[in-house]
């Protein structure tokens, strides 16, 4: 039997019809549907910039077991080469969580622990050979996304990041342990900026 990662996050985005002022009850809905497979944390986005008929809610859930079998008990399935499904009415059909809920997209993330920088964190690149040869050994960049192996063991794995040098459109991949906090921050992306030390997308 394969260990539990240290690290387990089962991260949701949603969109329901419904009122503004309806949002406080639905997240309490939401938590409290949600509170069976682990510690969960939601939040309210408001109407969705895109769609403002539509209200806006994140989920963060730290599961029992493992992502997958989180996922899974959720009603989301692997498929490959797509990654984990997503849940539509008019697709699918049927309730998820709450009448309400017209969609939902889910992804889980696990290692060996929570990832060091979020997205948008300024980090300093150290001195080391992969750094040289990419010509950014002291350089200060601004952290993407964090990845990492999904081939490697979860229990196991650690975190890389892309990476965004000012001025330039391309991005490069480097190993968390080459990376050291410049102390700044910018905001990179209109997404979730990243996960907070406790563990939660923020």
């Amino acid at each position: 039997m394969t260990a539990l990662a240290p690290y387990r996050l089962v991260w949701l985005a949603l969109w329901a019809e419904a009122p503004p002022e309806e949002s406080t009850a639905l997240a309490a809905h939401l938590r409290a549907a949600l509170a069976p497979h682990g510690e969960v944390v939601v939040r309210a986005r408001g109407p969705f910039h895109r769609t403002p008929e539509m209200l806006h809610f994140e989920a963060d859930l730290t599961p029992r077991g493992s992502a997958s079998d989180c996922l899974r008990a959720l009603g989301f399935t692997w498929e490959d080469g797509f990654g984990w499904s997503e849940w539509e009415r008019p697709v699918n059909g049927g309730t998820f969580l709450h009448p309400a809920v017209y969609g939902a997209q889910a992804g889980g993330l696990e290692a060996a622990a929570a990832p060091r920088f979020e997205t948008g964190d300024v980090v300093r690149v150290r001195d080391c050979a992969e750094a040289r040869e990419l010509g950014l050994a002291g350089a200060e960049v601004i952290v993407g996304h964090p990845v990492y192996d999904s081939a490697t063991d979860p229990a196991h794995r650690t975190w890389r990041y892309s990476v965004n040098v000012e001025g330039e459109d391309e991005t490069e991949d480097l190993d968390e342990a080459d990376l050291e906090p410049a102390g700044r921050r910018v905001r990179l992306y209109e997404e979730r900026v990243g996960i907070d030390s406790g563990g939660v997308r923020v």
